[in-house]
């Protein structure tokens, strides 16, 4: 194997090429008629095996890959012309455009990634650049630095379509029938293919040509060969170079490590996020991976706004180029992207199989009838074999296409592009969707609502006018911890940290190198009120440590002017702080402060800092003092209280969803808390429901152990109050009966109960309603594990957090329009959630049109079948005329227009089937058939029982060319309308779609050929007749009757379809056969089960509530009395602010908070 525990692993196999075998292999492929090279374009293993052998792969000539999905790949093996630096000479292959080298040491292929470092340390040692010995043994061995795509021969993409088995079988169809002369619709059906291959390989060209361009960039670069300064062309990076990066807007050609310097980059092209990132020198710290070390990476594709240095020029060292960096592996992504399973094609495919097989009584009926009438054998054999041309709808691949295109068409007018149309059918399947919140639910930016600072221990009071807020260390971390920059003299990076600079009253500047500054050294950044005249002194920016989502946290190493003392300042999740702070420091109520916060959908920020040592110096600040020293033994300091507010669509949006039964779920990074209460205002949660929340705690011997309590209780909230009168008892269980409850849980639970109780992890995925605190990995996964227990899964996010979740979804949404959004299918312009339910609607009406279509088309071709089984037991078929009539003027435009009938406007509970062969669906095509053939039926025996029937004459010799005839005329006739009835009663209106009235043009159709099917059975020209084969009768009446036959057949066939079918079926049985039948999804059986054991969630309800203190109309007492507080701590008295006033903060959905004091003490108070 290779790439051994990595997404990519794959296993090998050497293979080298073998006269012998190959000479045998050729001629079974000669002698098959190159059928082996068919089977070859669909596993091209076939063709390897029958003319290579096994090897092992040191010697391998071609090696056969084969992933995790069971793809096959095929690479011809390569030997090095300069061995390593070891002395070993090697072999090589490439697959997806990454380079792997034969180790002799370690017997196997290795992917060549990049520069071998162990730690940062060696990175440091490199800073004077390579030799050009080593430039050319770098060079030999990693290539050039290029991505540059390839494009493939048009033959190739046109030999790669028409292999397909549906373009196989119409090639067949079209041979069989230019045999027969029957040119017009073989040239329809030819033209058609040529169309649909023709933009197939055009699209796919654009697309190549559009990533070719977008990704292959060329510029010149400033590198130190031999310690001096070169400037070269970026292609000839190579690892291990030092690059002095331009202090103007410039674009990273390669993955580099920042090793003297800070820059500003955007990186939305690879990450989504739109705002400046801040990149910092590495330090010497052990170790070096990209994934550990992003804050000191700059990587390919993002773009560096600024950079400067306060020692001289900004140099970085190349690490990985070419499709080993960051913008390589999206790229690589995007031409290699993992294979989705489209249920729908396979059925597709599988239909084709089984109804070749039902076609197998038809040919045997054929070959029979003809035998026994004397025709000739060759006559016989075309006949049976165009017997085998109408079981499978040729143009069914087609007709699918354009349904697709249609939809596309329509959630473009939406503003939502799709990558790949194929994705909308996963949208009409949908039964989860998993939001984000911040940027997703709620709006992007976040306000400060006010400041809780905290001295000795003690919380003091909110402060909610942050320009009252006196110099302390709340002052300095709101001035300092944030990672702003100015560029152009306008001030970058995280809105909020903008805002709340401007709010403050203090300013940025970035000295220049030689500028005089009131520092022994200049720093990076310095920040100083505005207003000279306050006593705040101007602090230096040594160090900074920009937030990252993986830690959760910022810091920043501060010192002020004239001053010898350093400073270090953390701003993050209240958690993370916590744990980085002396326990002496921290509030003994700090949890229940908290909770009363974030219960209110308040998202906190906790800030601690500490001096650090007098002795201290300026270097051992900037670099040397590693960060997990800076961090320890914190102080903490207080809260920053944030502001979060709803988009206004998010509500109505949620609520849609959730009444239609598509449960909706919560995935974020934030606090739980926080989370619990935006997703109770977004109606996420209602208000009869219960949250539960499910903590675990390692135990013994690998073992978890899992606590549950109640954060919410079912049918109250803290808008209620609770009356103390009750007791427990009396109000827990007449709630807990019967009532809907709701997990939610942290990133830490989730992955614990994930790798040690897989029971417990489903019942986790499947109850549980808020995610929060959770990784970019652990969104990822909890999106494969609802898929896991039969879910099809949505995802709406917008920031890089997403991308991983976006990609596994069956369809991933995303609402930032930077490049990052090729992460998944559908990209939204409108930055809010209502695209899900266009999505949705439009997935329903394009799920509800293929099943439509796919039944219109095999009843076409089946009532075709049937009519011309009629006909055969006369020794009789179909004229050229009569196919050429039904082929091409009744049956071709509507299934090829069908996809245009918009969507239903409205989200049902019913959902659309997701599979062809849906028990709904096979009665509906079989009924119809049915009930076809017993129409067909009497109008055969009603033209046989005229008077002035004339049976007819079977001659031989015009076996392919039929005089006219009255059985014909009449069975014909019938024929025709079924096609116009197919077209109305398969082509679905509500719940899923709007109704055929609503589609002009559709409409317009159906009528017109209604109009034309009609005149043709009741009084057509003679030419007319005569084309199509049709024998007028002797008395008019007869051709009347069959116009009224068919009038009844259609009037019989819509209410057997409409009200027998889709309403009594579909609403009555269906719903008894589901019951009696069970679940047959693993979430249908969860749920089952669930709502069986009522002792399960393990919660103690009684203790969850007991001690509960008498009822206040203070909003905050009925909080504390649903979190457990401590009953000294429950009801917190309202306390003015410093600006001598009430504030009181408004948040949507919830009654008006107003701050109040949460005060500690030396020692835990007694109940």
């Amino acid at each position: 194997k290779i790439n051994m525990g990595y997404e990519d692993e794959m296993t090998l196999e050497g293979y080298k090429w073998a006269l012998r075998k190959a000479v045998i292999g050729w001629t079974i492929i000669i002698l098959t008629a190159g059928v082996p090279l068919i089977l070859a374009s669909w596993k091209r293993s076939i063709l390897l095996k029958l003319t290579h052998i096994l090897c092992h792969p040191d010697e391998a000539q071609k090696v056969l890959l084969k992933d995790k999905y069971s793809q096959e790949f095929i690479e011809s093996v390569f030997q090095s012309s300069r061995p390593l630096k070891d002395g070993c000479s090697y072999c090589y292959f490439f697959n997806k455009r990454i380079k792997y080298i034969w180790k002799k040491d370690l017997q196997r292929f290795v992917k060549l990634d990049g520069l071998e470092v162990d730690s940062c340390q060696d990175l440091l040692t490199m800073s004077s650049g390579l030799s050009g010995s080593d430039v050319d043994y770098q060079q030999s061995l990693f290539g050039e630095n290029s991505l540059l795509i390839e494009m493939t021969p048009v033959y190739k993409l046109v030999i790669n379509e028409v292999f397909s088995p549906f373009y196989i079988y119409q090639l067949f169809i079209v041979i069989v029938w230019m045999v027969q002369l029957y040119y017009q619709f073989g040239i329809c059906v030819v033209l058609l293919s040529v169309i649909s291959v023709s933009v197939s390989v055009w699209q796919t060209r654009k697309q190549t040509r559009a990533i070719k361009e977008a990704v292959h960039t060329e510029s010149p670069v400033t590198v130190l060969r031999d310690a001096t300064e070169v400037t070269l062309s970026s292609k000839q990076l190579v690892p291990g170079d030092v690059i002095i990066l331009s202090e103007k807007h410039h674009v990273m050609e390669c993955d580099a490590v920042l090793i003297t310097g800070d820059c500003i980059v955007n990186e939305s092209m690879l990450t989504g996020e739109s705002f400046p990132i801040t990149k910092v020198p590495v330090s010497a710290e052990d170790g070096y991976t990209c994934t550990a070390n992003k804050r000191n990476t700059l990587f390919c594709g993002t773009s560096v706004l600024h950079s400067r240095s306060t020692n001289g020029r900004v140099t970085a060292i190349v690490y990985r180029t070419g499709f080993n960096t960051m913008k390589g592996e999206l790229v690589r992504t995007i031409l290699f992207p993992k294979p989705v399973h489209f249920k729908l094609h396979a059925d597709v495919m599988k239909s084709m199989v089984i109804f070749l097989i039902l076609g197998i009584p038809a040919m045997i009926y054929t070959g029979i009838i003809f035998s026994n009438l004397g025709a000739f054998v060759r006559d016989i054999a075309i006949i049976v074999i165009d017997v085998a041309t109408f079981v499978v709808p040729p143009l069914l691949p087609a007709v699918l296409t354009s349904i697709n295109a249609s939809a596309q068409r329509r959630l473009k007018k939406n503003d939502i592009y799709c990558l790949n149309s194929s994705y909308i059918n996963f949208c009409g399947a949908l039964s989860v969707v998993c939001f984000d919140k911040t940027g997703t639910l709620t709006e992007d930016c976040l306000d400060i609502a006010a400041v809780v600072p905290c001295e000795n221990a003690m919380l003091q009071p909110a402060v909610s006018n942050l320009k009252i807020l006196p110099h302390g260390p709340m002052l300095v971390a709101l001035a300092t911890c944030h990672s702003l920059h100015l560029i152009d003299a306008d001030v970058v990076g995280y809105e909020m940290d903008i805002k709340t600079l401007q709010t403050i009253d203090w300013k940025l500047e970035e000295p220049k190198l030689g500028e005089p500054v009131p520092f022994d050294k200049i720093p990076a950044r310095i920040v100083m009120p505005r207003n000279v005249r306050l006593s705040s002194p101007s602090l230096g920016i040594v160090r900074q440590f920009p937030f990252e989502s993986q830690l959760q946290r910022a810091t920043v190493v501060v010192t002020a002017a004239s001053s010898t003392l350093f400073h270090v300042y953390c701003k993050g999740a209240p958690e993370i702080v916590q744990k980085l702070c002396l326990p002496a420091t921290v509030p003994e109520n700090f949890k229940e402060a908290l909770e009363s916060y974030t219960r209110h959908g308040l998202r906190i920020l906790a800030v601690a800092s500490k001096a650090l040592p007098n002795d201290t110096t300026w270097d051992q600040a900037l670099h040397l003092l590693p960060r997990a020293e800076l961090e320890y033994d914190l102080h903490f300091r207080g809260f920053i209280v944030l502001q979060n507010k709803l988009k206004p669509e998010s509500v109505s949006t949620i609520t849609a969803l959730e009444d239609a039964l598509i449960k909706t779920v919560m995935v974020t990074g934030d606090n739980l808390l926080t989370a619990v209460a935006v997703a109770r205002d977004c109606n996420m949660i209602k208000e009869a429901d219960a949250v539960i929340r499910v903590e675990a705690e390692a135990a013994q011997h690998g073992t978890i152990k899992a606590v549950y309590n109640y954060i919410k209780l079912p049918g109250l909230s803290e808008k209620i109050p609770l009356s103390y009168k009750a007791s427990a008892d009396d109000i827990a269980v007449p709630l807990l009966s019967d009532c809907s409850y709701h997990l939610a849980v942290d990133g830490r639970t989730f992955n614990l109960i994930r790798l040690h109780d897989k029971l417990l992890f489903k019942k986790l995925v499947h109850k549980g309603k808020v995610f929060a605190r959770m990784l970019p990995e652990q969104k990822l996964q909890l999106v494969e594990a609802l898929q896991d227990i039969g879910h099809q899964v949505g995802m709406c996010g917008d920031g890089a957090n997403d991308c991983g979740a976006l990609k596994a979804a069956h369809a991933g949404v995303s609402l930032s329009v930077a490049e990052a959004s090729v992460a998944s299918p559908f990209t939204a312009q409108r930055q809010n959630i209502q695209c899900m339910i266009d999505m949705i609607r439009e997935g329903r009406a394009t799920l509800a049109a293929t099943f439509g279509a796919f039944r219109y088309m095999v009843s076409y071709c089946f009532v075709l079948l049937v009519g011309a089984l009629f006909l055969f037991w006369d020794g009789q078929k179909p004229s050229e005329g009569a196919y050429v009539f039904i082929d091409v003027f009744i049956s071709l435009v509507p299934p090829m227009i069908f996809g245009t009938t918009g969507p239903y406007p409205a989200l049902t509970r019913r959902a659309p089937a997701k599979s062809i062969s849906n028990v709904v669906s096979i009665f509906s095509l079989l009924s119809f058939i049915v009930i076809q053939t017993g129409f067909h039926t009497v109008a055969y025996v009603f033209c046989i029982q005229q008077p002035w029937y004339t049976p007819f004459v079977f001659d031989k010799n015009l076996v392919h060319t039929p005089p006219q005839s009255y059985v014909a005329t009449a069975v014909l006739s019938v024929n025709c309308m079924s096609y116009v009835i197919a077209a109305v009663i398969f082509s679905p209106g509500p719940p899923f779609r709007k109704s055929i009235i609503s589609n002009k043009l559709y409409l317009a159709i159906v009528v017109i050929e209604f109009a034309v099917v009609s005149y043709v059975i009741l009084y057509p020209a003679e030419f007319i007749r005569s084309f199509i084969n049709f024998k007028e009768a002797p008395q008019y009446e007869f051709h009347a009757f069959l116009f009224v036959l068919s009038l009844l057949n259609f009037i019989f066939s819509y209410i057997w379809e409409v009200f027998l079918v889709q309403q009594f079926l579909v609403n009555v049985v269906m719903p008894r056969l589901h019951h009696w039948r069970g679940p047959r999804q693993l979430h249908e059986k969860l749920e089952q089960d669930l709502s069986s054991d009522t002792t399960w969630p393990p919660v103690n309800t009684a203790a969850s509530i007991e001690d509960r203190p008498p009822s206040s109309p203070d909003h905050n007492s009925s909080s504390a009395a649903l979190l457990n507080l401590p009953a000294s701590e429950k009801q917190t008295p309202k306390l003015k602010f410093q600006s001598e006033e009430t504030h009181e903060l408004s948040v949507v959905g919830r009654p008006t908070l107003t701050f109040s004091t949460f005060r500690g003490s030396s020692k835990r108070r007694k109940n």
